[in-house]
């Protein structure tokens, strides 16, 4: 999603960088990533130091995820554990992702789909972690029975602000659920074509990529918007589960990897990098960008930590307590 400003707004400076390929078809093809060989014959003391400092940037994401895990298996139940370790090993996955797009570059679209596909199966996983948290949706309306819920909620809070106040039901949840549960389908299709397209028929790729857009973007705010819903009704259940710090903290994958990656494509051109093909403008500009990110996914890792750590225990013990001294 992001490849557009390869090969539509690059600078003249890199336009004589660029290498020229010829298929059999006698067609012309430019690029800008080179290959694995041509990238570590030509490379330079920057390119060595951020391979250096992502490697241990990533380790150390590993590592966070890896205490992370070992407290979440000492005070989760089975029902809790699985989705929960799934929540919190969404960040090291990206990290990986950006580690390797800066090691193979041609790989970043790759990469990059990789980042795109961890808030696409995040999201239909947070939603299954709420419910359980409530052991289920038919638990939940009985718990709440039949208590009106706001859906003015981000994404679309400005623009369902006339909306009416909606009870839950078994069939109202059902939408909810499907609201989620079609970004993995849906975005999973497309990007499934887009890297399709942009490593066969880069060209096509080009033509084509805008009219994706739209569907991904409707897509990503259908499902914030059900997530954001769900978050406030369990809220109002287990307000000391920090909810809405794990929804943003799923929320930062879109904003940091998607969002801030656009914007930082465009206000690097303005800076020069690089010198000539193989390692130009480019390889500079998206190396930076995925050391910001792996930087910024440590970080979001400890706040995962944060969000995830002994509040949702206390809850639990009081749960099975509560079942203990009814069973006596």
């Amino acid at each position: 999603m992001n490849a557009s400003e390869d090969y539509l707004s690059m600078d003249p400076s890199e336009e004589i960088s660029q290498v020229l390929d010829r298929q059999e078809n006698n067609t012309i093809i430019m690029r800008t990533h080179p290959t694995v060989k041509e990238y570590y014959e030509n490379m330079t003391a920057f390119l060595s130091l951020a391979i250096f400092i992502a490697s241990l940037l990533t380790i150390l994401n590993i590592c966070i995820f890896s205490t992370t895990v070992s407290r979440l298996r000492r005070h989760l139940n089975k029902a809790l554990l699985r989705p929960s370790i799934i929540m919190v090993g969404l960040y090291p996955i990206i990290s990986v992702a950006a580690l390797v797009t800066i090691l193979v570059p041609y790989s970043w679209f790759i990469c990059h789909t990789v980042m795109h596909v961890m808030f696409m199966v995040g999201g239909p996983v947070f939603r299954t972690l709420l419910f359980r948290y409530v052991n289920s949706e038919q638990n939940y309306v009985k718990e709440t029975g039949g208590e009106a819920v706001q859906l003015n909620t981000p994404p679309c809070c400005c623009c369902c602000v006339c909306l009416p106040m909606v009870i839950p039901t078994k069939a109202k949840l059902c939408i909810s659920r499907y609201m989620v549960w079609q970004m993995p389908f849906w975005q999973g299709s497309i990007m499934l074509v887009m890297n399709i397209l942009y490593y066969r028929d880069i060209q096509l790729y080009h033509q084509v990529m805008y009219f994706f857009i739209p569907f991904i973007v409707c897509s990503i705010v259908l499902g914030a918007w059900s997530l954001q819903i769900t978050v406030r009704m369990i809220t109002k259940l287990r307000g000391d589960y920090q909810l809405r710090k794990k929804m943003f903290c799923l929320q930062l994958v879109v904003m940091l990897c998607k969002l801030q990656y656009l914007v930082l494509y465009d206000q690097l051109d303005g800076i020069k990098m690089g010198g000539e093909y193989p390692i130009n403008h480019t390889i500079y500009k998206q190396t930076i960008i995925n050391i910001l990110i792996l930087v910024e996914m440590v970080l979001v890792s400890m706040m995962v930590q944060s969000a995830y750590r002994t509040p949702i225990q206390v809850q639990i013990d009081e749960v099975n307590k509560e079942k203990e001294v009814t069973r006596i």
